[in-house]
């Protein structure tokens, strides 16, 4: 079974690359033979070839919110250009799906219609669908071009129910590769390059550096843990690419500074040895003032983390208050800061939460999505 996936972006850390990869890494077993089309060159390419892609790079055409005048009017000839070349190349591998990775592209639901292909879109998104007219107007669309779409949590797919366009909409959580995290040695080495030695309390965060998750909060909240914790140190594992995060980035070292726990605080930058890091933390965090799934939460509760996660999005369906992990509100440090105390206060309830958290990440795990994934390719190809 040939499948052509597209994906929007070709970047260093990417969640929607990270959840495709880990899809096809599953799939392919299966039957599935991969065929993935990037934007640009970049570090994803071996990264889709070791799952068993094959990997073409093609110019896509990006819906953004941002879009100045000028790029909305060059958009309808970028979009006809980029479907031209998607339905060359879906023709030319023989693809019997077409698979869109995030909902920015419509090239590959556009592609597939005019070659009577079935198309599966995969919603990415999160749950601010404002303006609300834009997103009425966008669900139409991204419905009437799918056969099929997957929203990565319940509190996303409210985006089409609330429009009546539920339909073709399934919730589906983005897979784990639940046993490598849960597998993972919790390294006195790891530790080490993350800034804690074996006397002190880890709390740390996973992702881009990037204004949407908020690391100032973090910040924030680690001065205030720092406080009352003395051997409480923190770490931020991710990269900043594009020059707006390199701002927000020196933005954030500088508040650190300011605060007064530089030597307790790391930026570690990017690094492939995830499911060692999530087991190095003593307590995970994500600030993230929105979030449609929030995969790295995910991989937390495999690696059997107790978390503390903003109270926004999907973060709390994920952790089910005091279950798998605590909320607070968005940009509230003090109540961030009371949450991973109250963690680091009682290591035994930290403990337990961690337990029932890896237990419950069998939702997530791999397998089990391209099991469903796959059967749904079944239906719609044999449909049409």
């Amino acid at each position: 079974m040939r499948v052509l996936y597209l994906n929007p972006f070709s970047q260093e850390v990417s969640g929607p690359d990270e959840s495709l990869r880990t899809l096809l890494r599953a799939l392919v077993p299966l039957g599935v033979e991969p065929h993935v089309v990037l934007p640009a060159a970049g570090p994803q390419i071996p990264r889709y070839e070791a799952v068993g892609a094959t990997v073409h790079v093609l110019p896509l055409a990006k819906l953004r919110r941002d879009l100045s005048p000028a790029e909305a009017v060059a958009y309808p000839v970028q979009l006809s250009r980029s479907v031209l070349g998607v339905r060359a190349l879906a023709r030319r591998v023989g693809a019997a799906l077409i698979h869109t990775n995030m909902e920015v592209l419509l090239d590959g639901g556009l592609a597939a219609r005019s070659l009577g292909l079935p198309h599966v879109l995969h919603y990415r998104g999160n749950t601010l669908d404002s303006p609300k007219l834009v997103f009425d107007g966008l669900t139409a669309i991204w419905t009437a071009l799918s056969d099929h779409v997957y929203c990565i949590s319940r509190a996303t797919a409210g985006v089409f129910e609330r429009r009546g366009r539920g339909r073709k909409v399934e919730a589906l959580y983005n897979p784990v590769d639940v046993a490598a995290f849960a597998g993972a040695p919790r390294s006195d080495e790891i530790r080490a390059q993350l800034g804690a030695g074996p006397s002190h309390r880890l709390v740390g965060t996973v992702g881009r550096v990037h204004l949407r998750k908020d690391v100032e909060t973090f910040a924030r909240a680690a001065a205030l843990v720092a406080a009352q914790v003395p051997e409480a140190r923190f770490v931020v594992v991710g990269v900043a690419e594009v020059p707006a995060e390199h701002d927000y980035q020196q933005r954030v070292a500088a508040l650190v500074a300011e605060l007064g726990i530089a030597d307790r605080f790391v930026f570690a930058g990017a690094r492939r040895d995830v499911p060692a890091v999530m087991k190095a933390l003593d307590v995970f965090t994500l600030t993230s003032r929105h979030e449609g799934f929030g995969r790295v939460v995910a991989e937390a509760m495999a690696a059997g983390r107790p978390s503390v996660v903003t109270r926004e999005g999907a973060l709390p369906e994920l952790v089910e208050e005091d279950q798998y992990g605590l909320t607070a509100a968005p940009t509230n440090a003090r109540e961030f800061a009371d949450r991973i105390l109250a963690l680091l206060n009682d290591p035994a309830r930290a403990e337990a939460m961690g337990a029932r958290a890896a237990a419950h990440a069998a939702i997530f795990d791999a397998n089990s999505v391209a099991a469903r994934v796959f059967e749904r390719y079944e239906r719609l190809i044999a449909r049409r």
